[in-house]
């Protein structure tokens, strides 16, 4: 889905279909990065700065982030696990934002959107359509978890309740990291069902999101998944939680008992 470039003009050779349509789709000239020369449209300026954050996104960190936070719970600091993943959730999802724009433009204009800058270590040669509304899905949902997190970081007596924080900690981290694992794995999973034969390759070569050799397609791969396992994980704590509350709560005869808090 990327922006198709005339051969003597160097320019996109989409037509703006209204002035919203020309708002986010306005022809520019785009250099080897994918990243439009004359950023003089809302989703030129977003992609800019996205240009230079892609390349340095740290996905090594995100995979070890469920293990540090289960090492703080084993050393019964989950108050810190519980204010770390609320606080977390609600500015990295919010941080998401700066690809709105182009997630409504590939989702309801057609256009190129984020991927104009989101995929600069994706091969020249495959169709990465599939992967861009991935991607918009992705900003969608990411959207939405940090909104529904804000609201309970910018409370007080939410954001770290004095009781039930075991419960509180898996149900927060079940959400962020299913959802998470999810939205974020959905592009590449997209890509590698369209070209299954390229899955080797894929994983080997720099992965489509940081272009560096450091971090292949592999890590940006597991990664999703990883976070996907703690989530599910996190649920079944959960689970176990509510069930143990329960049957104390029979053995008491106390109708309703004392379930733990959830978010």
């Amino acid at each position: 889905m990327r922006c198709r470039l005339a051969s003597t003009t160097g320019l996109c050779t989409r037509t703006p279909r209204s002035i919203v349509v020309s708002m986010l789709n306005d022809t520019a000239a785009f250099n080897s990065t994918g990243v439009a020369e004359d950023q003089v449209t809302l989703v030129g300026l977003f992609n800019q700065l996205l240009a230079l954050l892609f390349p340095i996104w740290p996905w090594e960190p995100f995979i070890v982030m469920p293990f540090a936070l289960e090492i703080l719970r084993a050393k019964r600091k989950t108050g810190l696990s519980v204010g770390f993943v609320t606080i977390f959730a609600a500015v990295f999802c919010l941080a998401h934002g700066v690809g709105f724009v182009q997630a409504i433009d590939t989702v309801f204009y057609g256009g190129s959107g984020i991927c104009a800058c989101a995929l600069p270590g994706a091969p020249d040669d495959i169709d990465t359509k599939a992967m861009c509304n991935m991607m918009a899905i992705h900003i969608f949902l990411m959207l939405l978890m940090g909104v529904f997190f804000a609201r309970i970081a910018l409370s007080p007596s939410r954001r770290v309740p004095v009781g039930g924080l075991e419960a509180v900690y898996c149900s927060r981290a079940a959400l962020f990291f299913v959802v998470g694992g999810v939205s974020q794995g959905i592009p590449y999973w997209a890509v590698t069902f369209q070209y299954p034969e390229r899955f080797e390759e894929f994983m080997r070569a720099d992965g489509f999101y940081s272009a560096r050799g450091i971090t292949p397609g592999a890590v940006e791969f597991v990664s999703p998944l990883v976070w996907i396992v703690y989530g599910l994980y996190s649920y079944g704590e959960l689970m176990s939680l509510v069930d143990s509350a329960g049957n104390t709560a029979n053995d008491k005869a106390s109708v309703g008992g004392a379930l733990p808090p959830m978010v």
